[in-house]
């Protein structure tokens, strides 16, 4: 019967030198584990000659020779680091047994906690590997990666100044990250650095980003990392960071809508008629975005509760609409058409990654360059004075709540905006008719006799 193979290595020493050394030279002494076959390696600082290196002594796991002064006190060094290795993997898989890998071995040789969550990984060098990783993968260009680094270069001063670091002066595990760390971030930022809050939201994005990802792979707290997704400063609500235009006075009537819909019911073109479909779902769905259309996925919609649940494209939002019920007989019929098993409507790909910023706007362009197209001939057919656009099922929707009574409030929230301020700016050409009609339903007539 063959010896029982170990659930871990035992480390051992080695002397860091080439073959063709040289005589008078001192090579770096390296602790050693071996791994799967893979060495493990981290240096000592202690530095010796060749001849002064005996790999054959302390059992095998290498020694500086007597003959060498102070051999001892080194030894002791040396001999102290590698049992205490030892002896933490040992008690690591006493309580995981069966568990060791090359990360903890690492985590070990690096004095790191192995028994945190978190592994005992800096946070700062966290986000930066996050980086790197999207640079490598083109989801963030050059000059956005250097500004992520300088971010984190001041991160690590934040700690510092405000004596915020948990294992060094500037240091900070991934799971010590909390809401108020990065509330005092953001109150740095503002009173020392002076910037501003479109500046601080910048510098808040690859911490938010890593800590999302960190929390994926249960390094982070779920319910923590939620709290820090919100932690974007809500900057003064206006047209531009709404993703909005001013309305320009175009939009459809009720009785075009229903113009349309003879259309529909008359035309020979199936991909045509989906367009409208889409159309018509964008403004039974409150008005929603043509890119927020394209992006949709089965997953965000939730047809018990009839609500649609989707963090929208243009405002990185979470957003919240009721679906009526002639938006859910639309998501109905495309369900059992089943050509997607991601996105609901056949605009985007499934394998789109909408965290792909080129890949977004690329097939966010070409959707809607099809779409209006189509609409615009629709639009011509069914008698519009103005060429018809996906973006008109917003405006119809806004102007017909309008209408029919629907404060700017609710109208506000359902579209989507920061506040009231951003639709009332958009809708403004609508305001004056909408306070005359609410201002004669009051119907108030106290007025002496003679002037009744």
């Amino acid at each position: 019967m063959g010896r029982q193979k170990r659930a871990f290595p035992l480390g051992h020493l080695r002397l860091r030198a080439p073959k063709n050394y040289v005589k008078d030279k001192t090579y770096q002494v390296e602790i050693e584990y071996v791994f799967s076959g893979k060495p493990i390696r981290r240096q000592t600082n202690i530095m010796v000659r060749v001849a002064e290196w005996n790999q054959e002594g302390n059992n095998g796991r290498g020694e500086i020779r007597a003959s060498v002064p102070d051999s001892a006190r080194l030894n002791n060094i040396l001999n102290s680091r590698l049992n205490k290795i030892d002896g933490a993997l040992h008690d690591y898989n006493q309580q995981h047994p069966g568990e060791v890998t090359a990360d903890i071995i690492g985590a070990l040789l690096d004095d790191k906690p192995v028994n945190r969550k978190d592994k005992g990984e800096d946070f700062v060098d966290f986000v930066q590997k996050r980086l790197d990783s999207e640079l490598q993968r083109n989801k963030i260009q050059y000059s956005r990666y250097e500004n992520g680094k300088s971010c984190m270069r001041k991160f690590r001063k934040f700690l510092k100044d405000k004596k915020l670091g948990t294992y060094a002066a500037d240091s900070i595990y991934i799971g010590d990250i909390t809401v108020e760390i990065l509330d005092q971030y953001i109150a740095w930022r503002r009173d020392e650095l002076n910037n501003k809050d479109t500046t601080i939201n910048h510098a808040l994005t690859p911490i938010l980003k890593a800590c999302n990802f960190a929390s994926s792979m249960g390094f982070l707290d779920r319910e923590i990392n939620m709290q820090i997704q919100e932690m974007r400063i809500q900057e003064k609500a206006s047209l531009e960071a709404d993703g909005e235009k001013k309305f320009d006075g175009k939009y459809m009537t009720k009785d075009d809508f229903r113009k349309m819909v003879e259309f529909y019911n008359q035309d020979d073109r199936p991909r045509r008629k989906e367009y409208i479909e889409m159309f018509l779902f964008a403004y039974h769905a409150c008005g929603l975005r043509i890119v927020d259309v394209a992006s949709l996925q089965w997953g965000h919609i939730d047809f018990e509760k009839k609500e649609l649940k989707k963090v929208l494209v243009k405002t990185n939002k979470r957003h919240t609409i009721p679906l009526t019920e002639p938006a859910l007989r639309i998501l109905y019929k495309w369900q059992a058409m089943g050509r997607r098993k991601k996105y609901v409507f056949d605009l985007f790909k499934d394998e789109l990654n909408l965290d792909d910023a080129e890949a977004l706007y690329g097939a966010r362009n070409s959707a809607t360059k099809s779409v209006n197209q189509a609409l615009h001939v629709v639009g011509a057919n069914i008698g519009l004075p103005f060429q018809l656009s996906f973006h008109t099922s917003r405006h119809s929707f806004a102007v017909h709540a309008v209408n029919d009574g629907m404060s700017m409030t609710i109208l506000s929230r359902l579209l989507g905006h920061a506040s009231t301020d951003v639709t009332e700016g958009v809708y403004a050409i609508l305001l004056h008719e909408t306070l005359a009609a609410d201002v004669e339903r009051l119907n108030y007539n106290f007025l002496p006799e003679d002037l009744s």
